[in-house]
């Protein structure tokens, strides 16, 4: 726990300093170093201690509000078998719900839930007996069919379903397989009797409201090309999966339910059945003249009730064929059956609202927005349609009408594998009133030489004004937005004075020209949860310039935390950073314009962080002084003072010249470390299954090395898997497959 702001050992200090004799305390003065003061001070530091520990007391009894430390003692008493103490979370968690564990022990809820619990992960678990293949006999019931496929339970899989065949081999797989003897091991020996699978989704999603979309392509007629992300780079959009705070409604998770990229034809499935509700509605309020006709209706509805239609035009054919066809199709009528049968979990109800666009936001109505392949647009609108967006690549196509484009709003999810960079989920500010607000992409309030200055949406902030006048100033995103600051012509942030201060928290600053400019002399500079775009390519191969950081001036102490950079860098030869701390960052600069971290007379402390350069001889580390833990440097380290500090559990690149090297390790491929180097995928800057087992299992926890070591992603499945050894069902084997 973090350290209380209680004043006990302030106060213990001052009623120590009081008891002792004047005489001695005007020695202790008289000698400079107050070494005595010195000494009570430590032991009013321990009474400090003492007395929080006597006021938590009562606390420490309910596990819910313990010290971490009194967990263990909590767990012995309902004889947990505890985990890592590296996760307290999963412990805290396993002691407040060790009965209700064992009270459900062997039930897919509780099976599903300790993923949750334990690991932080959703998790789809599925029987893999129930995928075999088999022959079926008279005492089975009913064969259950597959809800896309309608594969009969056991039999013969239909291999024209084109979602069939994609949907094969994940969780929602609806064909059937013959037996394997062998254990599992990841998705090898799956098809066993006794296997249970547990698909595990490890990647969080972050929804977004009131964005600016990019438009990129300006197409003949009214409608426009759009890319939701703001700097108009391609970006897989994601459900927003359920809510996980409540499991006492726990039902088997569908497609549209876990945190996963959006499929094409899954947002656009709309599955008709008819109910009882459907029927009452004929027989009472549709618009249908007479009773006779009503009641004909309802009795040809009847005679396909319960019956699951996946095809629209299908339905409409069916309903055209009945003997009460003229009613059944006539106008309100046909729409509002086709309204009231589609069923719950066609994934165009259990996706609806993850996507939304509009002047104002929203104002395109579900049923007027399809999923489309939009790779080579622009692509024919169907009738009725105002958009079609592709889920896989970010782009849409919209007719605006009178409204400007600036004035268009989208809001959409995005999967994020950490809490890195703007808009990342967990991120809580100071409850300190703004100062001055920007709304709605207006910078017209200007920035205040002091206070604190507050982006209120997730909006595009274009050529933000300069404040070279800073003595105290706080620039922060709102909680839960992530604003986009583009810079048209470089932006210039200075102190006035000596000892000044600048926060930037929560913002993604893009440059279309310039980079951000510090000047004066700053006593600290924080950068906490920012993006400053590393570049790349937008989605129609256009180039986005990497957004560096240029010091102009002068910093005590640069600190950054939980950031995406493609560097920082000195101008000027009057320019100087005297200490920089990273942790758990991404320093990018695999765009041939970005340079690194280059402050080759600065002292960095880095620890969980990763450092990209463009190959792996180029430099992208040059300090003079270096305390490195759990980084991984992909490019060449250069180091002045190789006689102080420390490289440890860390990586560089052949060339590199570190203080102190220990357990750490040298890498000489770059191509094969990560799942993706571009910005934007939800795997950025992800070490590769391919990558060394050094770098996998190498950071100081034996967790991965770089920026996701703080994750601790080995720690949370090994105490996953050690709970589902504890609770699975008797004789089953546990197969963990990592779907992202």
């Amino acid at each position: 726990m973090g350290t209380a702001r209680d004043g006990y050992r302030e106060y213990y200090v001052e009623r120590l300093w009081d008891w002792v004799p004047a005489a001695l305390r005007e020695a202790d003065a008289n000698d400079g170093g107050n070494a005595l003061r010195a000494l009570l001070t430590a032991f009013a530091s321990q009474a400090a201690v003492l007395k929080r520990s006597q006021d938590r007391l009562w606390d420490d009894m309910y596990v819910e509000l313990a010290d971490d430390w009194a967990v263990p003692y909590i767990g012995q008493l309902v004889a947990t078998r505890l985990v890592s103490a590296l996760n307290p979370r999963a412990r805290r968690s396993d002691v407040a719900k060790t009965v209700y564990y064992r009270r459900r022990k062997g039930t897919l809820k509780v099976l599903e839930q300790l993923a949750d619990d334990i690991a932080g992960w959703d998790a789809k678990v599925v029987e893999q007996f129930r995928r075999l293949a088999r022959a079926r006999h008279g005492l089975d019931g009913p064969a259950l069919t597959g809800r896309v496929t309608a594969t009969p339970e056991g039999g013969l899989a239909d291999l024209r379903s084109v979602r069939g065949a994609l949907l094969a081999g994940g969780p929602f797989d609806e064909f059937h397989y013959g037996p394997e003897t062998r254990r599992p091991n990841d998705r090898l020996g799956l098809r066993g009797i006794q296997t249970l699978a547990f698909y595990l989704h490890r990647l969080t999603v972050v929804e977004l409201t009131g964005v600016t979309p990019r438009r990129i392509r300006n197409f003949p007629g009214t409608r426009d090309g759009y890319c939701f992300d703001p700097s108009g780079r391609s970006i897989p959009l994601f459900s927003t999966g359920i809510e996980r705070g409540d499991w006492s409604g726990w039902h088997p998770a569908g497609e549209g339910n876990l945190p996963v990229a959006i499929d094409c034809r899954l947002f656009n499935e709309r599955i008709f059945a008819v109910d009882d509700g459907v029927i009452a509605w004929v027989l009472s309020a549709a618009p249908i003249g007479t009773l006779a006709a009503r009641q004909a209706a309802a009795a040809d509805l009847r005679r396909i009730a319960g019956q699951r239609i996946a095809v629209e035009s299908t339905f409409r054919r069916i309903l055209a064929g009945m003997p009460s066809s003229a009613t059944l199709t006539a106008a309100g009528v046909l729409s509002g059956i086709l309204a009231r049968t589609v069923t719950a979990d066609s994934g165009s109800v259990v996706l609806a609202g993850t996507v939304s666009v509009g002047v104002p936001p929203g104002s395109v109505l579900p049923e007027a927005m399809r999923a489309a392949n939009l790779s080579a647009w622009p692509v024919p609108a169907p009738a009725g349609m105002d958009l079609l967006f592709d889920p896989a690549t970010g782009r849409f196509l919209y007719d605006p009408g009178a409204a400007p484009p600036a004035s268009v709003a989208v809001g959409y999810a995005i999967g994020m594998n950490a809490p890195i960079g703007a808009g990342a989920a967990g991120r809580a500010i100071d409850s300190a009133p703004a100062t001055v607000s920007w709304a709605l992409g207006s910078t017209a309030a200007g920035i205040p030489a002091s206070g604190i200055l507050e982006l209120d949406d997730s909006s595009t902030f274009a050529g933000p004004p300069d404040q070279t006048a800073i003595t105290g100033l706080v620039i922060r995103a709102r909680e839960s937005t992530r604003p986009y600051v583009r810079i048209t012509a470089g932006w210039r942030l200075g102190a006035i004075g000596n000892n000044r201060e600048l926060v930037v928290d929560g913002l993604w600053i893009g440059a279309a020209a310039g980079r951000l400019r510090l000047l004066g002399s700053f006593a600290r500079v924080t950068l906490r949860h920012c993006t400053f775009d590393p570049g790349g390519r937008d989605s129609v191969g256009g180039i986005i310039r990497p957004c560096g950081i240029a010091v102009f001036g002068s910093i005590d102490e640069l600190v950054i935390d939980r950031c995406i950079l493609p560097g920082v860098v000195l101008a000027g030869g009057n320019a100087s950073v005297d200490r920089v701390t990273i942790g758990d960052s991404i320093i990018d600069a695999s765009d041939p314009r970005a340079q690194g971290l280059i402050l080759p007379r600065s002292h960095a402390t880095i620890a969980r962080s990763t450092l990209i350069a463009r190959t792996i001889g180029t430099v992208v580390l040059d300090v003079e002084r270096l305390d490195a833990s759990d980084t991984l440097v992909a490019g060449v380290a250069d180091v002045t003072d190789v006689q102080s500090g420390c490289f440890r559990f860390s990586a560089r690149a052949p060339g590199s010249r570190v203080p102190h090297p220990y357990e750490s390790h040298v890498i000489d491929d770059l191509q094969r470390l990560f799942v993706s180097r571009r910005f934007g995928d939800p795997h950025y800057a992800e070490l590769s299954p391919r990558a060394p087992d050094s770098l996998v299992r190498g950071s100081e926890f034996d967790c991965e090395i770089g920026s996701m070591a703080g994750e601790r992603r080995p720690v949370r499945r090994d105490g996953l898997m050690a709970k589902i050894d504890e609770y699975m069902p008797f004789g089953r084997n546990p197969a963990l497959i990592m779907e992202n």
